[in-house]
């Protein structure tokens, strides 16, 4: 009970004060993290398991995306998964891994082999970061939304990879995903679908008893995921993909959304209680060094697909800004190094705070990136655009800066019904 007082008092303190001060939510929740945990008052440390948990919130995100998007329209995004995600990961990878490889290598003095999966994990981008920020700016439907969603996406996907070759190259011997077990959780999800478990629960006529089944469905097929050896959020956004065109998708998302919304939270302040002052003390020129070539790369390389994909041009330092951040996986992939030995504790340290520190200087210069003229690739000076109607495809350039659409469904049917 005392931990639960302390993170919402911090929470409540430090969110509000950042909100104020234009810097939007996730700082504050960082700063509240940095507060409480280890290397300040101390009065929170058990951190691994406040991040194990707190990564529900980032599976309940993306249950909630996945239920926006039926599987016709999956099916239409492969180009921005498969292609866009691919070739940003391959184009940021290889410049991450060379330059940071060659920094850890010669500064560190780590192995090749770490050094450029360290580099390479530092592509990934932060999904609870990236969506927060575009659901924030009713950006999540858009052009520009989409684009993001699918690289994101496909980042879950390449994790899975890394993080069995972390445990190759050290002396842990991590094994694969293994294909047996994947094929039955996906099995015991499309049985639990075609017994349509969720009207059973529906019937009872109780709002707790259909929240809790929500809640079951979400958080079972992500465990069940997550141990045939594949991604937790992936698996929560494929079942939302298949709950998309259920005739309970309002209430499903009704249901889950309190729950994302205090989970992503406490996902903030568990990273900001990974923050060792400590290190950053010790380490701060490289730290900092770290943190510009992660976000100058990142950006870089983001704007230019941007250009490609044809954003506008208002849009397209906004979509590279969103992703250059470091990404939660990166610290399972640091982790796995470090347990594996190929990584000393004050290297994987270093890593985990650049990636932090990226996580929290991002949405500023998002915020300062909406203070620049629209001439000079900024977002000042445009005018608000009415939202888009129900069920009425918008223009590209008016969905780009448009507020979400309402859903589609006209009679959403109560669980009570």
């Amino acid at each position: 009970m005392n931990l639960i007082l302390i993170l919402l008092l911090a929470a409540v303190l430090c969110v509000p004060l950042t909100q104020r001060l234009g810097l939007g939510a996730i700082p504050g929740y960082l700063v509240a993290g940095v507060l409480v945990g280890p290397s300040g008052l101390k009065l929170v440390t058990d951190v691994n398991d406040m991040v194990s948990v707190s990564q529900w919130g980032v599976v309940m995100m993306l249950f909630i995306i996945g239920l926006e998007l039926a599987p016709r329209r999956l099916w239409a995004m492969r180009h921005e998964v498969f292609t866009l995600g691919a070739s940003q990961m391959l184009a940021c990878g290889l410049l991450l891994g060379l330059v940071f490889g060659a920094a850890l290598r010669h500064m560190a003095g780590m192995e090749w082999q770490a050094a450029v999966l360290c580099g390479l994990s530092l592509a990934l981008s932060s999904t609870a970061v990236a969506l927060r920020l575009l659901e924030e700016r009713g950006l999540t439907r858009t052009p520009m939304g989409r684009s993001a969603l699918g690289v994101l996406l496909f980042q879950d996907m390449a994790a899975i990879p890394m993080l069995v070759a972390a445990g190759l190259l050290g002396s842990g011997g991590a094994s694969a995903p293994s294909f047996k077990e994947a094929l039955i959780a996906v099995a015991v999800v499309a049985v639990a679908y075609r017994l349509r478990l969720l009207g059973w629960a529906a019937k009872a006529q109780l709002k707790e008893l259909f929240t809790a089944a929500a809640l079951l469905m979400v958080v079972g097929t992500a465990q069940l995921f997550d141990y045939a050896g594949l991604s937790a959020g992936l698996g929560g956004f494929l079942v939302g993909v298949l709950m998309a065109e259920s005739r309970y998708r309002n209430e499903l998302e009704d249901a889950i959304e309190p729950f994302k919304g205090l989970l992503l939270g406490l996902f903030f302040v568990a990273i900001g209680m990974s923050v060792n002052l400590h290190v950053v003390a010790e380490h701060w020129a490289f730290i900092v060094a770290g943190v510009t070539a992660l976000l100058v790369i990142k950006t870089a390389v983001l704007y230019g697909f941007a250009r490609l994909l044809g954003l506008p041009r208002y849009h397209r330092l906004l979509f590279a800004m969103v992703l250059a951040q470091g990404g939660e996986f990166s610290f399972a992939i640091f982790n796995e190094a470090w347990d594996n030995h190929l990584v000393n504790l004050g290297q994987r340290d270093v890593l985990a705070v650049v990636v932090a520190v990226s996580m929290g200087v991002v949405p500023i210069l998002i915020k300062l990136l909406e203070r620049i003229p629209e001439r000079l690739g900024g977002m000042a000076e445009l005018p608000p655009l009415p939202p888009a109607a129900s069920g009425a495809p918008a223009a590209p350039d008016a969905a780009s800066r448009a507020a979400p659409a309402s859903r589609t469904d006209s009679s959403p049917v109560s669980p009570r019904s």
